[in-house]
């Protein structure tokens, strides 16, 4: 029988192109581990992970290499992944 996960799990909620995903974190790893399992789970797949950014409820752009602790994240926090801006556009002329 396969063994349960553990119901005090922590999750974060990364909102991705308008739509909630639930991704299981580990709080005391860097944030950037949740970042890359959320865009698998997403199918977001096509960039790499160095090319997203977080930003809390507030908007403000977190430090994917701290961990979720340090962040003062809460479980269940929401936090907004999207790319940034330029990544993968044309440079100058």
């Amino acid at each position: 029988m396969p063994q349960r996960e553990h119901e005090d799990h922590e999750t974060l909620i990364f909102i991705i192109n308008g739509q909630d995903y639930a991704v299981p974190t580990d709080f005391n790893a860097p944030l950037k581990v949740a970042v890359q399992r959320a865009l698998q789970v997403s199918g977001n797949t096509g960039r790499p992970a160095d090319e997203w950014e977080v930003r809390d409820i507030k908007g403000v752009l977190l430090d994917a290499q701290r961990t979720p602790r340090e962040l003062r994240l809460h479980n269940r926090a929401r936090v907004f992944l999207s790319l940034q801006v330029g990544a993968g556009g044309f440079g100058p002329g």
